[in-house]
């Protein structure tokens, strides 16, 4: 499972901050853009970004640590996070992050950020920058399997860099595919835009003819997604990449171009169903606007740099409410 799903399950409890600010779509592409310099600039290949670690009790309770060190940022942070069983029956593991950050230079620590404000606000932004270099530039249906968190990032990156005019959600929950469909209907009616929002009847139905298809399930197996998919469509595949389970299919892997943030994370946890995989910084090498005409899946499996490029966005950024280092030493 992603960081992005790991972290940011709907049903788990969001911890003492209450629930994380929604970014907006001008956070989202500004973010994007940020990512997008950090890319080509060097400064992604100039951080110090050690594997991350999860370690694991006899109970099943969960401690994990996201590092990285930017040079050019001047930044240090470490997305440190616990996912621990429920007291209440029934429900899911409770998940609390955050985000210490430090000057690299000179070792102060400049504050916390909440961690599922991090992890959101990343998600949508890199969804936003993979889906701008790779979804054909009239691309107007969006295909959502899903209804959590992730699910609600996956619209907000999208709708950021493309002028959509349908939106088809499916979820095994249909309560809950409905209140996702009219929260994004509202979401635009604000932006005083239309967009026709449909509740699919099956995955299938959300994803067949799709210009653009977001999976962000906790499936631990293949979805449905049919064959026959245009042949330009683009994936944003949020979900499970390990070598016991995945969202998506072997054979989907196979004949399309996977895109992951850092390609030692995804061999390490998703497999050599990822060796062929390219890494976020060739969709800006000469060629790249050639994905626009093949068929593509960004298989996030998350990386601490993109954590750390977010940190960097909004660490000067008091404007922004929600989105403030807390903490801070004097």
């Amino acid at each position: 499972m992603t960081d992005c799903m790991r972290m940011t399950d709907r049903t788990a409890a969001i911890g003492a901050s209450g629930t994380p600010p929604e970014p907006s779509a001008a956070l989202v592409r500004s973010l994007a853009g940020a990512m997008r310099d950090a890319l080509r600039s060097g400064a992604v290949g100039r951080m110090l970004v050690p594997p991350r670690e999860t370690v694991e009790d006899a109970a099943g309770a969960k401690f994990i640590s996201m590092p990285a060190v930017s040079p050019d940022h001047d930044l240090y942070v470490n997305k440190v996070a616990t996912i621990v069983a429920s007291p209440v029956p029934g429900r899911r593991a409770t998940v609390t992050s955050v985000v210490p950050v430090f000057s690299a230079s000179t070792g102060r620590f400049l504050g916390t950020l909440d961690g599922d404000t991090v992890t959101n606000l990343k998600c949508a932004a890199v969804t936003a920058l993979v889906t701008d270099r790779c979804a054909a530039p009239d691309s107007r249906v969006l295909g959502i399997i899903g209804s959590g968190v992730q699910a609600r990032q996956q619209f907000l990156g999208v709708s950021a860099v493309r002028d959509l005019a349908e939106v088809r959600v499916w979820s095994r929950d249909p309560a809950r595919a409905a209140a996702f469909a009219r929260d994004i209907e509202e979401t635009v009616a604000v932006a005083g835009r239309h967009v026709d929002v449909v509740v699919a009847e099956s995955a299938e139905h959300a994803a067949r003819g799709a210009d653009i298809l977001s999976t962000a399930t906790t499936s631990v197996h293949p979805l449905p997604i049919p064959a026959g998919l245009p042949a330009h469509v683009h994936i944003n595949c949020m979900g499970a990449h390990t070598t016991e389970s995945r969202e998506v299919s072997a054979e989907l892997l196979r004949s399309n171009v996977v895109i992951v943030e850092d390609l030692r994370t995804a061999l390490a946890e998703a497999g050599e169903s990822h060796a062929g995989a390219i890494e976020l910084d060739a969709l800006f090498a000469p060629g790249a606007e050639e994905f626009e005409k093949q068929g593509t899946i960004f298989a996030s499996t998350g990386c601490a740099y993109l954590d750390l490029i977010t940190c960097a966005h909004l660490a000067g950024r008091d404007d922004i409410e929600g989105f403030r280092l807390t903490g801070a030493a004097p």
